[in-house]
């Protein structure tokens, strides 16, 4: 593998910890209070390092649809959790999550159903790099153009094409692999930026009311 792709995979790899250290600190600010917002967080702990370690392993193999494939949902992650920072009520956002409704049938404080493309659009304002990502990574998650596309090879023959089908995607090239590890990193920087945030919102509640 290429020194510059092995150091970004060095580094997803490497954020186990650095999960476990944000869901600790999250589960006992407030002197261990636990609220519905903690129960989506921890699940969506837990779908982040799944992906993390499926994503490296994909990439370590060559499996470049189905990398692409994570970063989407790595981003749907991130997506979901901001909804809870623009709601009136987050605790019963998550609750009702958590009781299988669907996020795109809520509304914001605004009174906005929070689609993916609302979603996509309003943390594009803060990400400008997430609608981009977003639309590319798309096509992988329904069998499509990239599906289709992904199994020709160039011909030397004029008019002729050649079919390749397997799991590998070794005709990728390098720079491809590069960004699409970047775009995870920077999927996964932005959902810890929000759970983070809503620690620091627990241990703000706790000091104005002197739990």
């Amino acid at each position: 593998m290429h020194p510059e792709l092995e150091r970004h995979i060095v580094h997803i790899e490497g954020l186990n910890d650095l999960h476990l250290s944000v869901l600790k600190d999250m589960l006992q600010a407030d002197s261990g209070a636990m609220y519905p917002l903690d129960i989506l967080a921890a699940a969506t702990v837990k779908r982040s390092m799944s992906l993390c370690a499926g994503f490296s392993s994909l990439v370590r193999s060559q499996n470049y649809l189905c990398a692409a494939s994570l970063l989407r949902l790595q981003l749907d992650s991130c997506l979901r959790f901001f909804s809870a920072f623009i709601v009136e009520r987050p605790h019963q956002l998550a609750h009702e999550v958590l009781q299988g409704k669907a996020i795109r049938k809520m509304k914001d404080m605004d009174g906005n159903h929070m689609t993916d493309a609302y979603l996509v659009e309003m943390l594009g304002e803060k990400y400008e790099w997430m609608p981009r990502v977003y639309k590319a990574t798309s096509g992988f998650i329904h069998l499509s153009d990239k599906h289709i596309f992904s199994v020709f090879v160039p011909s030397e023959e004029e008019g002729r094409v050649s079919l390749r089908v397997g799991f590998k995607d070794d005709g990728v090239p390098l720079e491809l692999w590069i960004e699409l590890s970047v775009g995870f990193l920077a999927s996964t920087d932005a959902l810890f930026e929000y759970l983070k945030g809503w620690t620091h919102t627990k241990v703000v509640f706790a000091k104005e009311t002197n739990h």
